[in-house]
């Protein structure tokens, strides 16, 4: 489907969805200027499933202009536009009416920053992506955090959040990534027994991988 295509399409479902609200407030203030006459007991009951239908629509609503903002926004970064995209991540993230899209808000925030050289602001938004996301985007969220702070030379933190990924996550498809970066970070903060028990440890979980043949490459002595 085109831009054009798209934009055609949302402008019908955003004619359709106002009329469905004012049908709906329609009928609930007609119910309600004549809730003796409907009769007080059926009244009560239709007036409360009206609203109950207006809520779940306003939050259905709110729900889709996330997923529509945020696709607006990815479309600026990817056209090389970030300065207009953020604005549109910030109001997904702080609105918070759908945490899947505003968790990815504040992941698509951090990958624009860390480019930047803006890694403490990107960290950021790696951690309140995690710490809100639903469990299905938690383990992308964190291994974006562990990645930056390996990036960003913090060995230390970078191999303690790596480990706390492993320990959650240990199943995961990201686990190998992770793996290797705890073996990086720990060689780099001088823990020379710990990245060689991970080194041991991807070999033996991950054969036959890129990740094996790496850890692999890093056990073997060096030559003379």
């Amino acid at each position: 489907m085109t831009l054009k295509d798209k934009q055609h399409w949302s402008a019908k479902s955003e004619v359709k969805r106002d009329e469905l609200k004012d049908a709906l407030t329609q009928t609930l203030d007609w119910l309600i200027l004549r809730r003796r006459e409907a009769g007080l007991a059926l009244g009560a009951t239709l007036i409360a499933g009206l609203a109950a239908g207006l809520f779940l629509y306003g939050k259905h609503s709110r729900r889709n202009a996330a997923w529509d903002k945020l696709s607006l926004a990815e479309l600026y970064a990817y056209s090389g536009k970030p300065e207009q995209a953020q604005p549109l991540l910030t109001q997904v993230a702080e609105e918070g009416a759908n945490p899947a899209a505003a968790s990815l808000a504040r992941m698509l925030e951090g990958d624009l920053r860390l480019p930047r050289g803006e890694v403490d602001q990107a960290l950021s938004a790696y951690e309140k992506a995690a710490a809100t996301a639903p469990e299905a985007l938690k383990p992308f969220a964190l291994t974006d955090q562990v990645l930056t702070l390996e990036a960003a030379g913090k060995s230390v933190e970078c191999a303690a959040a790596a480990q706390g990924f492993l320990d959650a996550y240990a199943d995961s498809l990201l686990a190998a990534m992770v793996h290797s970066s705890l073996a990086r970070c720990q060689l780099a903060a001088g823990q020379v027994e710990a990245a060689r028990t991970t080194l041991q440890k991807i070999s033996l979980q991950y054969p036959d991988t890129p990740w094996a043949v790496w850890a692999n490459s890093r056990l073997q002595p060096p030559t003379k």
